[in-house]
């Protein structure tokens, strides 16, 4: 389950002693050290300046900030490893806003179940914290697609006050977060995934998949989905090639999809080759298309 893990140090260690313990002596692969390493995640958070010096640091180049950030607006990047990311996300009352509700809780995630599709060490840094359900489920058992019923198990709910630290693992821990009573800030050691994978969304009521994220391969999707609309056979063997070998599974079922669109009368012998591949997604949608 998501861990709460216990932390009592009264001890404050810079952003950048903590960024050189990341990089040199902690292995992020290992999650059980992640989990020991809380304590410095804590001591950090006990750096009560660190953060207002780094924004004005940002802020005195505005012209090149944060052009390395590849999340959400509420999210600052701190630094980054080759297998890691530092950041401190914001967490904004719903009356501080000043965007329509369901804007509002799109930006922040509020009352959006999700999981992570990377697993991350968090301390709340300021102010009382969201509030959040967590669930659990079992992945390999989904494969993903939308309305598709899942099985999730109530975990707790809590919130992320300042100083406590809590570990949520990747494809595994779901979570509904409320908005904060008062302004609120986290720190997230972000571990990616060694092979990318989607996330996904769920509708707690009826315990379904909603949708998903970004997959990492949504360029291809995208492509692929050029190439049915724009017609003719040039790209029949490079479909092919990503339908038997991309590693994401979204980009091989676009790939399947313009395929057989491609070639007519084949459509049956090539969804035929997709109940072979590994992702239940595919195969489903294999034996939809097979009738």
């Amino acid at each position: 389950m998501a861990l709460t893990i216990p932390v009592d140090t009264a001890r404050a260690i810079s952003l950048e002693e903590y960024l050189d313990f990341v990089r040199g002596r902690l292995s992020v692969r290992d999650l059980d050290a992640v989990c020991e390493s809380a304590p410095l995640l804590a001591q950090l958070a006990n750096d009560r300046g660190f953060l207002a010096r780094r924004l004005a640091e940002e802020l005195g180049d505005w012209r090149a900030f944060q052009p390395d950030n590849a999340f959400t607006a509420q999210s600052f990047l701190l630094g980054a490893g080759d297998d890691f990311y530092l950041r401190a996300n914001i967490w904004m009352p719903p009356e501080e806003l000043r965007l329509p509700r369901d804007r509002g809780n799109h930006l922040f995630s509020y009352q959006i179940p999700h999981d992570h599709n990377f697993s991350f060490l968090t301390v709340g840094y300021w102010g009382s914290g969201y509030e959040t359900a967590i669930y659990e489920y079992d992945r390999s058992c989904v494969s993903g697609r939308a309305g598709e019923p899942v099985r999730l198990s109530f975990l707790e709910r809590t919130t992320l006050p300042r100083g406590k630290v809590m570990f949520y693992r990747a494809l595994t821990d779901v979570h509904s977060q409320e908005p904060p009573e008062e302004f609120s800030i986290s720190l997230n050691l972000v571990l990616p995934l060694a092979e990318p994978e989607e996330q996904l969304f769920f509708d707690l009521a009826s315990s379904t998949v909603t949708g998903h994220g970004s997959a990492p391969g949504a360029g291809i999707v995208a492509l692929c989905q050029l190439a049915t609309y724009l017609g003719g056979t040039h790209a029949v063997g490079a479909l092919e090639a990503i339908a038997h070998r991309h590693a994401c599974r979204r980009a091989r079922a676009a790939a399947y999809g313009a395929w057989s669109s491609l070639a007519p009368g084949s459509e049956g012998e090539i969804w035929r080759r997709a109940l072979d591949d590994p992702a239940p997604l595919i195969r489903d949608e294999a034996r939809s298309r097979l009738g």
